[in-house]
């Protein structure tokens, strides 16, 4: 009998223990337990690529300053997109630990047995979970756990280097495939990991994704993985923010910036400190409350002659400005095509008139400034973008007499840009396709280049009724209304045409000057 008790007993303990374990192994979250990668397809390959991988950092010898961290889609920069690596990073000492098929448990595993030991990179580029999603399907928040866990290895690995956090790359055809919607409600945890001093987020979806979130075959042909061009995109609209965060110079020379107003600013100004508005995930500098108006001048290297100059108008509704994306980005671009670019940091919030003042010094500074800075002052035009694009064509159109009693000799000089470049220009017409009130278009309106997208729907009227201004009045002009793009995409690169837009523009630019 007490031998019949004794088997019930340990029956009844080998169950509770079976149960015990299978509640263990129910709440163990899989996303933070480090391991080995055990899928059958890659036994012949993933381990033999950590122990090169290994070897590979053993021969760096710690000078690795870029470093890659992810799945198959980073794997993919040594195969379809090694044309595209070749160009953009491997004059930047990288590293590349992206191996195809892993979840974040795998990346912890290869943390944790050497793969990043000795490095210090400046900057850490990690994307990973969409394996998570995609081989279990598992929850938002246990992946982006796991994501977390990555970057607390990171921080306890590598204290110095600054993480660029990359929103997981959109999938399946459309905006309802499940696996993206999955992959989404990670991407809004993951964005509240950045803390813009060491973590830095930084989503891509607009890049890859046409406007009714369809996901192109021709950058991602199995709705997953970039192809050649794919990788090409993701580079380019990558590059600002690793600049920046990499501490390199972005082919920008020192700007010399000069205060607009020698004395008092004329009209309102906001009492409240110049200050920078919390990151959208975006990587878009936006500045607010400018009570002290500046021109950052930018001069084209090389220069053996004279060079036109262009005076770039950031936009923001008139609330904020796009410093970066409208403003330093298109500087850069300005220099690549041999021009002076000048930045100007006009007063904001809801200050037109201001604004408008600081437009008119701003070119009349620049003229001043002509002999000093190697600028043709026969070459000075506008560029300016959304808001920034009605303060331009204001210019382009308010010239004749300053809008401010003037200071010095810069107010003598001519404020009209010899041309205007429009980039989704707002503010400018009326619902039945007019131009608004305060906008004179005349014969003697600056000739102008004007990029317009069809499904910017608010802002299709400003574009065209300045075109058909200009028209009627028989200036030369240049609309290129584009179907798809969308809003405020600067220069950043996307899958629409429209970001042919910069090109098209220097070769308008350049028969302007053949013209003259």
């Amino acid at each position: 009998m007490k031998a019949v008790r004794f088997v019930c007993c340990m029956s009844l303990m080998m169950c509770l223990g079976s149960l015990a374990l299978g509640v263990a192994e129910e709440t163990r979250v899989l996303a933070l337990s480090p391991e080995v990668q055990t899928a059958e397809w890659a036994e012949s390959w993933w381990m033999p690529r950590h122990e090169e991988k290994l070897a590979e950092a053993r021969r760096l010898k710690g000078k690795v300053d870029l470093l890659f961290i992810g799945d198959s889609i980073t794997h993919g920069w040594e195969s379809g997109g090694k044309a595209v690596w070749d160009e953009f990073y491997a004059h930047r000492r990288p590293f590349n630990i992206g191996f195809s098929g892993d979840r974040t448990e795998h990346v912890l595993w290869r943390f944790q047995h050497g793969e990043i030991d000795g490095l210090t990179p400046k900057v850490a580029v990690v994307m990973i979970g969409t394996n998570n999603t995609g081989h279990r399907q598992e929850k938002a928040e246990d992946t982006s756990a796991g994501v977390a866990a990555i970057l607390d290895e990171l921080k306890q690995r590598m204290p110095a280097t600054k993480v660029l956090l990359l929103a997981i790359f959109p999938r399946g055809d459309n905006s309802t495939d499940k696996l993206r919607l999955l992959n989404d409600q990670i991407n809004e945890r993951l964005k509240t990991m950045a803390d813009n001093e060491r973590v830095f987020f930084l989503s891509l979806d607009s890049v890859f994704l046409e406007n009714d979130g369809t996901l192109p075959r021709v950058v991602m042909p199995d709705v997953l993985h970039p192809n050649g061009d794919g990788y090409r995109l993701w580079a380019r609209a990558m590059e600002p923010t690793l600049k920046k965060l990499m501490g390199e110079n972005p082919n920008l020379p020192e700007p010399i910036v000069l205060p607009l107003w020698p004395d008092a600013v004329p009209g309102d100004t906001t009492d409240q400190e110049e200050s920078l508005q919390p990151d959208r995930g975006d990587q878009v500098m936006r500045v607010t409350h400018v009570s002290t108006p500046t021109l950052a001048v930018y001069k084209a290297p090389k220069q053996r002659r004279p060079v036109g100059a262009v005076m770039v108008c950031p936009g923001g509704g008139y609330s904020i400005l796009a410093y970066d994306l409208e403003g330093t980005e298109i500087a850069e671009w300005l220099n690549s095509i041999g021009m002076t670019a000048v930045v100007l940091k006009y007063r904001v919030p809801k200050n037109r008139d201001g604004a408008i003042q600081d437009a008119q010094r701003g070119l009349g500074l620049i003229r001043q400034h002509a002999k000093d800075w190697g600028i043709d002052p026969d070459r000075v035009g506008v560029l300016g973008f959304s808001a920034g694009g009605h303060l331009s064509a204001r210019l382009s159109t308010h010239y004749s007499e300053r809008l401010y009693e003037p200071v010095d000799a810069a107010d003598a000089l001519s404020c009209r840009p010899d041309f205007t470049v429009l980039v989704y220009p707002a503010y400018l017409g009326t619902s039945d396709w007019d131009l608004v009130d305060g906008i004179p278009v005349t014969s003697d309106t600056p000739p102008a280049f004007i990029v317009q997208t069809q499904d910017d729907r608010r802002l299709v009227p400003s574009s065209l009724a300045y075109y058909g201004g200009l028209s009627q009045a028989g200036v030369p002009a240049e609309l290129h209304l584009f179907p798809t793009g969308g809003h405020g995409y600067g220069m950043r690169p996307s899958v629409y045409p429209v970001s042919e837009w910069p090109e098209l523009c220097e070769i308008w630019m350049k028969r302007l000057q053949k013209k003259r």
